[in-house]
């Protein structure tokens, strides 16, 4: 059974969307990127991250609230462009203190004023983490639903290796990279789509399933990753303008020619200006193919990519026994 919570419920954009407040499956639930708006989709404390912290707090607390089940905070992904996280970390770690916090830092948002958005999965039983180091580089991971969940910092690939190596490839479902340096390729399912950081360091967000996973490619060439009944796509647009570059990647991806396919969690990265222009191009786009009801949604401009314009990442559930080939 998959739950979704509308859009709007507590917070709205200023623009029509196709996605879903969060979504709730087998233990797992995972939300839109959560954004210091009002209902109009106006930004709330414009310039103050530490504010708008608390506001986005106190909806991530709403959303766990409305889910018809209890589920517990896991990982919180802060996306934020302070140049101390801890405006934005504070706030959250009081209020979610059993659950992992994965800052990434962007070079602007595309509302003015605007500071943090903020992507939370959540578990049905209460996370476990289990930290390894080495050196400054940390690892962090946590169980508790159906997906173990990894966040991976460090100050440089070198350091993030040894941890690396206690991550098992063949269960490595999904991954997000923020590195100017190139991953190991056992652990970087789609380099392309691999973020740029305005800064220096190693972030990563990955999942692991229990089950081993195959990798495919969908009918339009994307990456495709099943373990079971989850899966994770992934597709890039290199075109320069925004909205041709997301018309590519959801081509690629063929979401209609997956049989049994809901998607769960929909992320794209763009290069893009703090302007809500360069957002509202590809989202159009984007939302335009989602299969409604709509997966909960995130996208945020970065820096750059490694060889791309725009990338999107999915995380779905396939029901049919047979994927694309």
């Amino acid at each position: 059974m998959i739950h979704h919570l509308p859009m709007g419920l507590m917070w709205n954009m200023p623009i029509p969307v196709a996605c879903s407040l969060a979504v709730a499956t087998d233990g797992l639930a995972v939300t839109c990127g959560q954004c210091p708006l009002d209902a109009e989709g106006r930004v709330l404390a414009p310039g103050d991250a530490a504010a708008q912290a608390a506001l986005v707090t106190t909806m991530g607390q709403g959303v766990l609230g409305h889910l018809p089940k209890d589920h517990h905070a896991a990982l919180l992904v802060v996306y934020h462009d302070c140049a101390d996280p801890a405006e934005v970390l504070v706030p959250l770690g009081r209020a979610f203190p059993g659950a992992e916090l994965a800052p990434i830092r962007l070079p602007h948002f595309y509302y003015p004023g605007m500071r943090i958005e903020v992507d939370l999965y959540a578990t049905a039983a209460p996370p476990r983490r289990t930290i390894a180091q080495n050196g400054p580089a940390r690892l962090a991971r946590i169980e508790g639903g159906p997906l173990t969940l990894v966040h991976l910092s460090a100050p440089d690939i070198a350091s993030a290796l040894p941890l690396l190596s206690g991550i098992d490839a063949r269960h490595l479902l999904s991954a997000q990279w923020f590195s100017a340096e190139q991953p190991p390729a056992s652990h970087l399912p789609d380099p392309a789509a691999r973020v740029l950081p305005p800064g220096g360091g190693v972030s990563a967000v990955l999942t692991l399933a229990p089950d081993p996973v195959a990798a495919q490619t969908t009918p339009g060439g994307a990456v495709l990753r099943r373990a079971g009944r989850f899966a994770w796509l992934s597709a890039q647009g290199t075109a320069p303008d925004l909205a041709a570059a997301a018309h590519q990647a959801m081509d690629a991806l063929s979401l209609p020619e997956i049989p049994g396919l809901t998607v769960l969690k929909a992320t794209t990265h763009y290069r893009g200006g703090p302007n809500p222009q360069d957002l509202h191009a590809n989202l159009a786009v984007r939302h335009a193919r989602f299969p409604m009801p709509g997966p909960a949604s995130t996208g945020v401009p970065v820096q750059a990519l490694a060889s791309a314009t725009l990338a999107v990442d999915m995380l779905a559930m396939i029901d049919s026994a047979a994927g694309p080939t």
